[in-house]
């Protein structure tokens, strides 16, 4: 199934559970703004992507971070030989930065919107607001790449555009920092003037690729923005929503404990295990497609998603080709039958505890294997360890979707492949057999063995024999044929 996925990751967690297939993860720079100058002199600007450091080099594709945090300073162009003057500054442009990072965190409202113009400070003013209700452990901007020198040979003016990461991590939420893309536009009209940030959007592409700037988050979308923090999650919605926010969101909170306890019972000493989950409650379709997939492209047929979000690396010395994930955000449309039918619930519950386990397991994927079939973690294994969660607290209702989703159908005898919706005809027949999978494992070998056999084939996907054999003490062959008289014994 496609879905816009994370770079370097393999396919893991997609729309309520949907497998993620993974792209590459180097592309090639965005392209530069318009410098036609707007009758502000603008006569040449210099195209150049600066190289601002280059801290990771991945196999799976080139990314090059560079921290302006701390009062590090950018490179900055040489004033050229053809009459180029340097008018805007690496140093002016790492204030820029270093001073929106200051006043965000000291709640200095005014400083934060100091060098933004026009809509793009009334926007920003809006962000501001949205972003001081999110309990952030770290919150940065920090500069990724750099389209125009800052320099003009008329010595008039200067644009460039500033591909910005706000890199954070939530408390509770995110076991590493992550971030999100940004693009600003910024403008000098001379040598003596202030630098201003005119325009504020998402980056065309991290490393060219517009699927992973995880733009917008909801405090971009949202003109206001509730907040409702729990023990073990933080429920997020438009404010016009809070009614049905503050409905829902005890359910997800006693999901999230749940999943917690299940998985505290089953583990011992599992690293970077998150302490709680960020969760958006959505009911416009538009909206919802929009959250994180700035294209706002649409399966159509998901009621929910935990997107994986990348660590944000900017100490790698390039001498490891894996990407750690810092965490998930879980999105949820709250138009769909599982929040407004009369067993809602019920459906909350599901989907609650489904999108969690996604999140919760998430920071064991290294991200280091591609999309190859055999190298990547199994759809089935990600969508069958979500679904043994959700149903774990529902025992009737799994046996209610398998029975649904699989009687009066052809079975092959194959576990699902990575393509959930090109095989075997259902979407929903791949993910009752996925879960008789996990389902079987943990019959057969008890529920501590279930869980770590998930959490090591998160870690090394390739090793999935010797997980089957740790496990249950059969091959993939073996496994799979008692795995499939196992499903027919189910099918009724």
């Amino acid at each position: 199934m496609s879905y816009s996925t994370p770079p370097g990751g393999p396919g893991n967690v997609g729309p309520y559970g949907a497998p993620v297939q993974q792209q590459g993860w180097y592309a090639p720079p965005p392209p530069p703004p318009d410098n036609s100058g707007g009758g502000k002199g603008l006569k040449r600007v210099v195209i150049a992507l600066l190289a601002l450091a280059f801290v990771a080099v991945l196999a799976v594709g080139g990314l090059a971070l560079y921290d302006a945090a701390g009062g590090g300073s950018l490179p900055g162009a040489q004033d050229g030989g053809d009459g180029e003057q340097q008018i805007l500054s690496s140093d002016e442009i790492a204030t820029l930065l270093n001073g929106r990072t200051n006043s965000l965190k000291s709640g200095d409202e005014d400083e934060f919107l100091k060098p933004f113009v026009g809509a793009a400070k009334d926007e920003q003013r809006k962000i501001f607001k949205n972003l001081r209700k999110v309990p952030f452990a770290e919150s940065k901007y920090m500069v990724f790449n750099q389209t125009g020198d800052g320099s003009d040979e008329w010595g008039s003016g200067a644009k460039l555009a500033l591909d910005v990461a706000f890199v954070h991590q939530i408390k509770g939420v995110d076991v590493r920092p992550v971030s999100e893309w940004y693009r600003w536009t910024v403008e000098k009209e001379s040598e003596s003037a202030e630098p201003r940030i005119s325009e504020v959007g998402g980056s065309p592409g991290a490393s060219g690729l517009a699927n992973a700037v995880y733009y917008p988050a909801p405090w971009d979308l949202y003109d206001d923005m509730y907040v409702k923090r729990q023990a073990h999650t933080i429920t997020i919605s438009a404010k016009k929503n809070i009614a049905d926010a503050n409905r829902f969101a005890p359910i997800v909170e006693e999901s999230a404990k749940n999943d917690l306890e299940l998985w505290g019972s089953n583990t011992s000493s599992v690293a970077n295990t998150p302490e709680g989950f960020l969760v958006v409650l959505e009911p416009d379709r538009k909206m919802y497609a929009k959250l994180y997939n700035n294209d706002g492209s649409d399966l159509g047929w998901d009621a929910g998603e935990s997107v994986p979000m990348p660590a944000f690396n900017a100490g790698s010395s390039g001498d490891t080709d894996q990407i750690e994930y810092g965490g998930a955000r879980i999105k949820m449309d709250t138009s769909t039958s599982r929040f407004t039918s009369s067993a809602w619930r019920a459906g909350v519950g599901d989907i609650s505890r489904h999108e969690i386990a996604h999140a919760l397991i998430q920071p064991q994927d290294p991200g280091a294997y591609g999309d190859d079939e055999e190298t990547s973690i199994q759809a089935w294994v990600v969508e069958g360890f979500a679904e043994y969660v959700s149903y774990r607290f529902d025992g009737t209702r799994g046996d209610e979707k398998v029975s649904q989703n699989l009687s009066g159908r052809e079975f092959d005898g194959e576990l699902p492949g990575q393509d959930f919706e090109a095989e075997n005809g259902s979407i929903s027949a791949n993910y009752a057999l996925s879960y008789l999978a996990m389902r079987f494992i943990a019959e057969k070998a008890g529920e501590p063995a279930l869980f770590e056999f998930a959490v090591d084939h998160y870690r090394q996907p390739t090793n999935l024999n010797q997980q089957l054999q740790q496990a249950v003490g059969m091959s993939e062959s073996e496994f799979q044929s008692a795995w499939a008289q196992y499903v027919r014994s189910n099918i009724r």
